[in-house]
């Protein structure tokens, strides 16, 4: 059988993909496999008995993505490079990919696909042109990492930073570290771990990796860093200066709108792979954030023209609070900063004082209002100095009707939470003008 391409999703099919009917908790794939065809699909694997010569039927679906991902994998000639994080694993992977395509064809996991469905739909795309492959590596309980990573096998693994993500089914962030770090068991024999050396886990990840017997490189602010950031020079529209300091070499040049660490690590991977990173200093100008991520728009609303900034995809801890700080180094002056706040989810018991703490980068920062939404964010609004506290919002409509009364033209509004709060849905709309 022919094909390019594979997809579970029937809606997201093109022409000549494999569609692989999975049967999940809520969907079912073999009720849209007529759907996949129509939308130009060559052929389907199915686990319903289904008789044509363009589906072919297996035990379990599941069982089938796992194993074609792993022989994709196995005849792919391509560098693989994999990332895991509390925070900013999407963006540093879009950007790496964005780089790489300028050295190679590059193929990296679409959106956020870094779970056990996402990692081997990811691994399956991969193409035999690929010369680097990109992935990410997502997981709420231990062990995740772990067989993600024995599928991808990565040349270099990206530990981009270790926060409270998920930290309801850990004890603590000493779990998380063990977690994140399982990722290094999986590099392949000689490869390379990419470390945080401004993490406070950097120690434990740094002793884990030397057992592997793993060449490890390091990027951050600290004097020992690989690829390090020696000073930042804030400009006008976003842009900075940064003099960065590889081993012995000297280099400056403008970013835009990307977090400092994500730059570092970026080179790290370029100086690793022995490619010329001289070739792409002129591209951190001109990439952006991904959506949901920290984009920045100029929008209409309220029949005033002002900045969005949407960060609404996600939030944990460690992700709402670079988020603010990001927000901080905005150079304010004839405009305000509003932030709405949504909810970080599936933190359990330690919610309330993860909550809680996001007070204080909040009242140190020179956002104007914050609004908040959602039953755990009142333990931050509480906290928040009384001259910053916004409006509590029950809705998606009451953001509407407090903003509309207080935001001026060129102000800044940024907003921020976990998906379940419904942010990201009404971001979206903002966008579009809705």
């Amino acid at each position: 059988i022919n094909f390019l391409g594979l997809s579970i999703d029937s809606k997201s099919i093109k022409k000549d993909n494999l569609f692989l009917a999975i049967k999940g908790k809520n969907n079912d794939g073999n009720k849209f496999i007529k759907e996949a065809f129509k939308r130009g699909a060559r052929c389907v694997v199915s686990s319903d008995k289904k008789k044509s010569k363009k589906i072919t039927n297996v035990k379990d679906t599941t069982i089938f993505l796992n194993n074609f991902a792993k022989l994709k994998r196995k005849y792919s000639l391509a560098k693989i490079i994999a990332i895991t994080g509390s925070a900013g694993k999407t963006s540093l992977k879009d950007l790496i990919a964005d780089i790489m395509q300028n050295f190679g064809k590059t193929y990296s996991s679409p959106k956020s696909f870094n779970n056990h469905f996402g990692v081997p739909i990811s691994l399956s795309n991969l193409s035999c042109e690929d010369k680097f492959g990109v992935f990410e590596v997502g997981m709420s309980k231990p062990g995740e990492i772990r067989n993600l990573t024995r599928l991808i096998k990565p040349h270099i693994g990206i530990i981009t930073n270790i926060g409270a993500a998920h930290i309801e089914n850990f004890k603590n962030i000493k779990g998380i570290a063990k977690a994140k770090s399982e990722i290094i068991e999986n590099i392949k024999d000689g490869g390379i771990i990419i470390l945080n050396r401004d993490d406070k886990f950097f120690q434990f990840l740094y002793e884990k990796a030397k057992r592997y017997k793993l060449k490890i490189s390091t990027f951050g602010r600290h004097k020992k860093a690989d690829v390090r950031i020696e000073k930042i020079q804030y400009k006008k529209d976003n842009l900075s200066k940064v003099f960065i300091k590889i081993k012995s070499q000297k280099f400056n040049f403008e970013i835009k709108d990307i977090n400092i660490y994500n730059v570092l690590a970026s080179l790290t991977v370029l100086k690793e792979l022995k490619i010329d990173y001289l070739k792409i200093f002129k591209k951190f100008k001109n990439f952006s954030s991904s959506e949901g991520r920290g984009k920045k728009y100029t929008i209409t609303r309220y029949n005033k023209k002002f900045k969005f900034i949407d960060e609404s995809y996600n939030a944990n801890p460690l992700s709402v609070k670079v988020a603010i700080k990001k927000f901080s180094l905005i150079d304010k002056k004839k405009f305000k900063k509003y932030l709405v706040l949504g909810d970080m989810l599936e933190l359990g018991s330690k919610s309330k004082k993860l909550h809680e703490d996001l007070s204080k980068v909040i009242n140190n920062s020179d956002i104007n209002k914050v609004f908040i939404k959602g039953k755990k964010t009142l333990f931050t609004y509480k906290h928040i100095n009384k001259e910053k506290r916004g409006n509590i919002l029950q809705n998606n409509a009451d953001i509407d009707l407090s903003l509309s009364k207080i935001i001026s033209k060129n102000d800044y509004l940024m907003i921020k939470g976990s998906n379940a709060t419904g942010l990201n849905d009404f971001s979206k709309k903002m966008i579009k003008g809705i």
